[in-house]
């Protein structure tokens, strides 16, 4: 059977049997682009309405049938599939190009090899990629007056002249560390074309002007980055431009040639490696699974949700000091912990600063500040990580990585990572520890009090639910008893009782920058419940009149307690902010240390 090969980069066409295929409708040709590139069948509905948009539905489907008859009569063979409500191309006999593009740059991406540089066959595949990719997609083609398929037309555009710019900077690694400088080149120069505002392709072409022994078309690289910031975008250059500019000045060819030309690595932001973690090996595992997977955007942004005091700044934490992540990312960490009232300029101002922003902070507005930190990301592979969220709001500003990168943030409260998350499956429910994993946390905390009170320590664990924070705490206490020559009796049955944890300040790696001293677990739990309104910080605490261990019930035992016809109003308010967690059944749990924290609300009242 003789080959379909379909042609969108450039002016679209068709060939079949070696002959171009001649559409009297452009619509024709619109349609099969759509489909070819759709990842699936797609709905009769959708397609009539996004090429006939100004048609009514029965006049639409029929002009798609007309145009499905005019496609039929050009093609030879059975190449499209029809049903009565969608639509697709038979892809197993059709060559298109921009799916070979695609496919060789994959190719390229998930090769195995010992050296980040790319390899020889690597960059074969690069180049053979680059061959196909000679124009912008579907160049000189456009339907009058239609919007929406302008828009998915530009779409497809911008992804593909990213995909490109990637295969152009990895060709520069390439020939740069071969010493190949004229090569090298050729190629930064195709990339800058492609996007002359973006910076590191300045400061590259800049390097490798420099290790060839070009010194003055080095520095006139960078006047003309500077000269083109100025005027496109009033901004000035960025701290690790000026440097290289210093550095190309005061430096000879063999010092350009004996470092490498590839952009330096970012030590960016990170937070305090935490100084223990137990039982978080598979969620480890899980996370950089996730995080990892080049090709897949639906991994792009995922949410951490979680108890207070499950574990969840741990968490993150250990994945941005992580030897696989540092890897995958070698442009580093963007790291931020915001709280309940961020001050979004200064945050924001940090990451623009590690990214050599030089001049961020004379930024008159936070939408200023993120369009620049967004351009500065928009090549790098980065992993962000925004902690403790409590406004959908507040998140914004601090989404702004381009496609290499990968985000990750966390919240107690499932109202804020279900407004965030674009589907359910990017909301990561981090569970307590379970039982083996608590009882180990408590050992390395508290080794003696274990060794000589196994069994009370085994009910400790099971009192507190694997939280790994009041577990923390109480490990520390024990020991702190246990070193002043005290028995740990008492404590141990003080602590199974909550009330002592409540008063015990948090771990020092809790504290917020700039406070003194640690809160208390009183002081981070009721950080949730002050935002509730006043009725239903009541009918919260009334739920501590549950037996607890664990404390769990059902819609109607929840109506009676708070003397409601309908309670699923006021429990609907709780399982948002994190303080109940629907179970299977109809059914709810509230962890065992905010039954504590809800009995002491209802004291208080």
């Amino acid at each position: 059977m003789a080959e379909l090969r379909v042609y969108l980069f450039g002016e679209p066409h068709l060939e079949y049997d070696a002959k171009q295929i001649v559409f009297a409708r452009r619509k024709a040709l619109a349609l099969i682009a759509y489909l070819v590139l759709a990842e699936h069948r797609q709905s009769r509905d959708i397609v009539a309405t996004l090429l006939w948009p100004d048609l009514d539905q029965q006049r639409a489907h029929a002009a798609l049938r007309s145009t499905l008859h005019a496609i039929g009569t050009a093609l030879p063979g059975d190449w499209l599939y029809k049903d009565r409500t969608s639509l697709g191309i038979q892809t197993h006999s059709t060559w298109i190009d921009v799916t070979a593009f695609l496919s060789l740059i994959a190719q390229s991406r998930t090769h195995r090899h010992d050296q980040k540089m790319p390899c020889k066959e690597c960059a074969h595949w690069l180049k053979e990629a680059l061959l196909l990719c000679h124009s912008d997609f579907m160049s000189g083609f456009s339907l009058a007056d239609n919007a929406d398929y302008e828009n998915w037309q530009m779409l497809q555009r911008e992804w593909l002249r990213r995909e490109r710019a990637y295969a152009l900077r990895r060709l520069v690694s390439y020939y740069g560390h071969l010493e190949d400088f004229e090569t090298a080149i050729s190629y930064a120069t195709q990339w800058l074309t492609m996007d002359n505002l973006h910076e590191p392709a300045h400061q590259l072409l800049m390097q490798l002007y420099a290790a060839n022994g070009q010194k003055a078309e080095a520095l006139q690289q960078y006047e003309q980055c500077v000269e083109l910031l100025d005027v496109e975008l009033a901004t000035l250059p960025s701290v690790e431009t000026d440097e290289l500019y210093q550095t190309i000045q005061n430096e000879n060819a063999a010092f350009f040639k004996n470092n490498s030309v590839a952009p330096k690595r970012k030590t960016g932001v990170l937070p305090s490696l935490p100084s223990l973690i137990v039982g978080r090996d598979q969620a480890l595992n899980d996370f950089k699974q996730r995080i990892v997977r080049q090709d897949d955007e639906a991994n792009k942004l995922t949410i951490i949700q979680g108890w207070p005091g499950v574990g969840k700044s741990t968490l993150v934490a250990a994945l941005a000091h992580d030897h696989t992540i540092a890897e995958h990312f070698p442009d580093g960490v963007l790291w931020v912990s915001l709280g309940e009232a961020p001050s979004l300029m200064s945050e924001l101002s940090v990451w623009a600063e590690a990214l050599g922003l030089n001049n961020s902070k004379g930024e008159s507005s936070l939408e200023a500040l993120t369009a620049q930190v967004k351009a500065q990301l928009k090549d790098r592979r980065m992993l962000l990580i925004v902690d403790d969220i409590w406004q959908i709001q507040h998140f914004a500003p601090f989404n702004v990585g381009g496609q290499y990168c990968r985000l990750v943030g966390t919240t107690r409260l499932n109202e804020i990572a279900q407004g965030i998350a674009p589907t359910a499956r990017d909301i990561y429910r981090l569970p307590v520890l379970t039982e083996t994993s608590a009882l180990e946390l408590l050992n390395r905390l508290a080794p003696e009090s274990v060794a000589h009170h196994s069994d009370e320590a085994r009910q400790l664990v099971k009192n507190l639910e694997g939280l790994p924070l009041a577990i923390q705490v109480a490990g520390r206490l024990l020991n702190s008893e246990s070193r002043l020559g005290w028995g740990v009796g008492d404590l141990l049955k003080e602590l199974s009782e909550g009330a002592k944890l409540l008063q015990a300040p948090a771990p020092g790696d809790m504290a917020k920058i700039g406070q003194e001293t640690s809160p208390t677990i009183a002081a981070l739990l009721k950080r949730s419940t002050d935002l509730l309104d006043p009725e239903t910080r009541h009918r919260f605490a009334l739920l501590s009149l549950f037996v607890p261990k664990p404390a769990t019930f059902d819609l109607e035992a929840i109506g009676i307690a708070w003397g409601d016809e309908d309670a699923r109003p006021a429990i609907r308010i709780l399982v948002n902010r994190g303080l109940l967690e629907p179970l299977s059944g109809g059914r709810f749990q509230m962890h065992a240390l905010l039954v504590v924290h809800a009995r002491s609300l209802l004291e208080e009242q």
